[in-house]
């Protein structure tokens, strides 16, 4: 078992990998990514992320790679790492070409995956849930496209970890948008509100797995934005994202959240997440 790189055709040793100082990525951060996880070496929700990948390509313009041959990569990349639970990051970058702003369409795309060894979150922080603070919306107004571009995201979770806590949420209008590197949903009276698919936040894979989870057992499920005070004021708080799965939040702002504990929608929604991992049910809808 070892952590490798893939790039561009090639099999290496991550610290090997070699991009181009001409690379769109490198010089402006222009590319789109996506993260899968894996459990007992199955590559977790992929249709999903490769759907979601495409999306992102087609926003900004990259063509020239089919999701067929990323998907069969990111196969290869796991059987040759060997890992039971991995994190596969991979990214598509408009490629090669002198530094201007505008782009042509003969660069051929920059194709990367890093295959490491996945380092769950302590099972004590499903249990007894994590803090969060808020801060206002920085970011441009394509946030459903997963770029690379993510300096106010790094700057927001950095400042969450300084103030001690696990993420940043932000906020746009007094509206709860997502977290830095999550997206964020809230219980009220027995119904789970998750913000909408719309421009202003990415449209997460767990959170879309979640929502059918909810729905299935019967738990009413309203897709509209909520404020920070409805937030402040929910039954239940929880995070879900890819590493994240599905993470209560007890504390937000120094407040706690209802009783300050992790509320029965969240563990059943936690204990349903991971039913599915291990029925291997992640199949599109």
């Amino acid at each position: 078992m070892s952590e490798i790189a893939y790039l561009n055709g090639q099999f290496t040793p991550i610290d090997e990998a070699r991009v181009p100082i001409d690379d769109r990525g490198y010089q402006f951060g222009d590319g789109v990514y996506e993260v899968v996880r894996t459990y007992g070496g199955r590559l977790w929700a992929l249709d999903r992320h490769l759907l979601r990948l495409q999306r992102s390509m087609d926003a900004i313009r990259i063509t020239g790679l089919s999701l067929e041959e990323v998907g069969r990569r990111l196969t290869e990349a796991n059987e040759r790492a060997g890992y039971s639970e991995a994190l596969i990051y991979f990214q598509v970058t408009r490629g090669v070409a002198p530094r201007l702003h505008t782009f042509g369409g003969d660069q051929e795309p920059t194709f990367l995956i890093t295959v490491r060894r996945q380092h769950p979150i302590p099972e004590s922080s499903y249990a007894n849930g994590v803090a969060v603070i808020t801060l206002p919306e920085n970011r441009w107004e394509r946030r459903d496209i997963k770029s690379i571009n993510l300096l106010p995201n790094v700057l927001a979770k950095q400042r969450a970890v300084e103030q001690g806590v696990f993420e940043a949420i932000f906020v746009e209008g007094g509206e709860v948008n997502e977290g830095s590197s999550a997206s964020l949903l809230i219980v009220r009276e027995g119904m789970v509100w998750a913000p909408p698919l719309t421009f202003r936040a990415l449209h997460g894979i767990t959170r879309q797995l979640v929502v059918e989870i909810a729905k299935d057992i019967g738990i009413p499920v309203q897709e509209s934005f909520f404020s920070v005070t409805e937030m402040l004021s929910a039954n239940e708080v929880f995070l879900t994202g890819t590493g994240t799965e599905v993470l209560p939040v007890t504390t937000a702002d120094g407040q706690p959240i209802a009783d300050g504990r992790t509320g029965p929608v969240t563990k059943r929604l936690i204990e349903l997440y991971r039913k599915r991992i291990a029925a291997k049910d992640d199949a599109v809808r």
